[in-house]
């Protein structure tokens, strides 16, 4: 090859190697936002090769969106004297003043908003949580952080924020928010501890007797129903009892509108038949002596 073919052949390796810097590869998962000149192109690059200008033309970003992002935000523990003042301290509906940190995940939603906003993000989603959490605890009792409420207070903060980094176009989704941690102030941790124990003991008690009325309730209610079927069982007994005697008196009253003297003679047979046996004595009488029905203000018909 002779020496005057060399510059070409430079310039022309130049030109390839040149071209070839502009080629990237998108990994699945990943978007590229590709800045031209400074200027970020409103399309990104999804997963695949592509192709851009070369030589520092085009400078590109790589951002994974299914990467799950966390930020913590408060504390709970004394601050230092290069911590902000009242860092961590949030005031409750009933005026009391709650220590409380947590965890923030997220994700990217927008690459090009999360690009233009990733050097201050993390500062205004820390700001953005703490005012949701201010807002969703004043309008509650101490006792929900710190007690059983804690999880409606951080979805009522997710939902809080959500709509915040929607607004201020931050670029990401809020996927959750936790509260790991709820104290009260250090100078009055020991009278709510006491607090929360007789708290604790009460729901204890409580639960307790839920169970045991869970046992008893079904119990009781069995033993009602024997009682109600029995007093049901009695009750139709004396009603039959009850027709059975009526008819039984509306018979005699007939027999004794054909024949008074035979009725009540018959009566007074049966019921010296009943009575006689308990006294212990026997009255014998022929088919044809007749009965002393003085006693009863009966003559003869």
């Amino acid at each position: 090859m002779k020496p005057r073919h060399w510059p070409a052949i430079l310039i022309v390796v130049a030109t390839l190697a040149g071209l070839a810097s502009g080629w990237i590869t998108v990994q699945p998962g990943e978007v590229a936002v590709v800045r031209r000149l400074g200027r970020v192109l409103p399309e990104t690059w999804g997963p695949g090769p592509h192709w851009g200008w070369p030589l520092g033309i085009d400078r590109t970003t790589r951002l994974r969106l299914d990467e799950v992002r966390r930020l913590e935000f408060g504390r709970v523990d004394t601050p230092g004297p290069l911590d902000a003042p009242g860092l961590g301290e949030y005031l409750t509906g009933d005026h009391n003043i709650v220590r409380a940190r947590g965890v923030v995940q997220f994700r990217v939603a927008d690459p090009v908003a999360f690009l233009l906003r990733a050097e201050d993000l993390d500062q205004i989603l820390a700001r953005s949580t703490e005012a949701s959490l201010a807002r969703a605890l004043a309008s509650r009792g101490i006792d929900d952080p710190l007690r059983g409420q804690r999880s409606r207070v951080a979805a009522e903060v997710r939902d809080e924020l959500a709509r915040s980094v929607e607004a201020l176009g931050l670029g990401v989704a809020i996927l959750g928010v936790n509260l790991t941690d709820a104290r009260p102030p250090v100078e009055v941790e020991p009278a709510f501890a006491e607090a929360q124990a007789a708290q604790s003991e009460r729901d204890r008690r409580i639960n307790e007797a839920k169970s045991l009325l869970g046992t008893l309730r079904p119990a009781a209610l069995a033993t009602a129903e024997g009682a109600t079927d029995a007093a049901r069982t009695r009750a139709a007994r004396d009603v039959e009892m009850a027709r059975s005697r009526a008819d039984r008196f509306l018979n005699l009253l007939a027999e004794a509108d054909r024949s008074r003297t035979l009725t009540v003679r018959r009566l007074y047979r049966d019921a010296l038949r009943d009575l006689l046996p308990r006294v212990r004595r026997k009255v014998l009488m022929t088919p044809d002596e007749p009965v002393d029905l003085g006693l009863f203000g009966v003559g003869p018909e």
